[in-house]
């Protein structure tokens, strides 16, 4: 499979092609510390572990300095991450198939949570999701990861995709707004959205996790570029994300008081978004072949990706969540 070359800096003879680049892939400091310069499109109860590390000193103690660069889309972690502005994104599944069909170096080396968190939503007078054909779905937009998994729990349902109409609606705030404003019959949607959903009438259907099973949604995933000289920091990396991981599921008054003040939402809607995530929390990092091997495919089927489509082994390395020695 081609590659392409994405390097920074002031790299000789190479001009434009460069996207930008970091001027080195070393991690460690004299000090010994680790810098991670983290981007991440992901927020929420999803990100929790990453927020909870950092503010109660999980990482630091583990000698990892980690700098967040908040982005507005998986693509642009991609992106910060070919450029060198960072060296790991926390991103969507989908995101990095699509990266890595277009010949990208992104490599998924542990994930953040181990099931999928959406929830089919529908209007009141929809009661099961065979009521779905005939009737329309929001999702993020065509070829998305949302239309990927929604026609995905359609088949696996015994529903025919092709029989449900899917609208572009963008964000997960504005398709649980269109679907209360009953613009559409139904949205799959995360915390805590389903709450404002559920409290506004609509109805919840099913829990995707039921029957899209250990489809992780959001992984880490790095440059095999820097990846490969930096083994030993990567892994003391997520040997602190696992720690704080295990903190999040067993202080949850705690958890629940950082996602409040970290996201700005009501106390009820935190420790809804962190009770429906608690079970699904990766405290071991690791990511479910079967479910990855899902996920492709469900892209190779529904996606609007043309390239080749990635391995597993090509597109996971489980080696970054065993301890550095």
């Amino acid at each position: 499979m081609k590659r392409r070359a994405l390097l920074a800096g002031t790299c000789a003879g190479l001009l434009a092609l460069v996207v930008g680049c970091a001027n080195s892939t070393e991690l460690s400091a004299a000090n010994g510390r680790t810098t991670i310069k983290l981007a991440s499109s992901i927020t929420g109860s999803s990100f929790l572990a990453v927020t909870a590390g950092i503010e109660q000193g999980i990482f630091d103690k583990n000698g990892i300095d980690v700098e967040v660069i908040k982005v507005k889309s998986t693509a642009e972690g991609a992106a910060a991450v070919a450029s060198g502005q960072a060296n790991v994104a926390a991103m969507l599944t989908e995101g990095v198939i699509s990266s890595r069909a277009s010949g990208s170096d992104l490599k998924i080396i542990a994930n953040l949570l181990t099931e999928d968190q959406h929830i089919l939503y529908s209007k009141p007078d929809i009661d099961s999701i065979e009521q779905f054909v005939g009737h329309s779905l929001a999702i993020v937009g065509p070829g998305s990861g949302t239309e990927i998994l929604a026609k995905g729990l359609f088949e696996r349902s015994g529903v025919d995709p092709a029989s449900v109409q899917y609208i572009p609606s963008g964000a997960a705030s504005t398709q649980m707004a269109a679907l209360v404003a009953g613009q559409v019959d139904g949205a799959g949607l995360v915390p805590p959205y389903d709450l404002t959903a559920a409290e506004s009438g609509s109805k919840e259907i099913v829990e995707y996790r039921d029957i899209l099973p250990k489809l992780t949604p959001q992984v880490f995933a790095a440059s095999e570029r820097v990846l490969t000289p930096n083994p030993d920091e990567f892994r003391a990396f997520l040997s602190a994300y696992k720690e704080s991981a295990r903190w999040v599921v067993d202080h949850p008054d705690e958890a629940i008081s950082i996602l409040m003040n970290d996201s700005q939402i009501s106390y009820d809607a935190a420790k809804d978004a962190y009770e429906f995530a608690k079970p699904d929390y990766s405290t071991d990092g690791l990511v479910d072949k079967g479910g990855l091997q899902t996920w492709l495919d469900l892209t190779d089927k529904y996606g609007t990706i043309h390239d080749e489509l990635p391995t597993v082994e090509e597109l996971y390395d489980p080696t970054y969540t065993q301890d550095a020695p």
